[in-house]
């Protein structure tokens, strides 16, 4: 977990009172940060955050860089982030969580994963 001044943002998150879905949809925004650093991305807008069929928040974000690693990659609260095989329609039918397969890394686990160990998994098994 990255620390700042001593401390995590999901614990300043804590401390401040935020609610943990907000604390949580943090993390898919600081991902997309890195991703336009490392020039995956040409865009430094934050993925909307979609709630499709339950409570679950999920989020696609879409590498249009010319050495992106994936077509697409999702997040998703309750599994953490992925690859998906489709740019167009990355969150596939009903959000469903694939098993690991053609297009599919599953990359970093957890409800909050770390947005640089998103960015390593993809590194090493791009």
């Amino acid at each position: 977990m990255t620390r700042f001044c001593g401390v995590t943002a999901a614990e300043t998150a804590a401390a401040l009172g935020y609610p943990a879905g907000l604390t949580r949809r943090a993390g898919t925004c600081a991902a997309a940060v890195l991703l336009h650093a490392r020039g995956w991305t040409t865009t430094d807008t934050p993925p909307a955050v979609q709630h499709p069929d339950d409570d679950e928040c999920v989020a696609a974000l879409v590498p249009d860089g010319p050495d992106a690693p994936a077509s697409a990659l999702v997040w998703s609260e309750r599994h953490g982030w992925r690859t998906a095989p489709s740019r167009r329609h990355p969150l596939g039918r009903g959000a469903a969580w694939p098993p690991p397969g053609p297009g599919v890394r599953h990359l970093a686990t957890g409800t909050t994963p770390d947005p640089a160990d998103l960015v390593n998994a993809l590194e090493s098994s791009g």
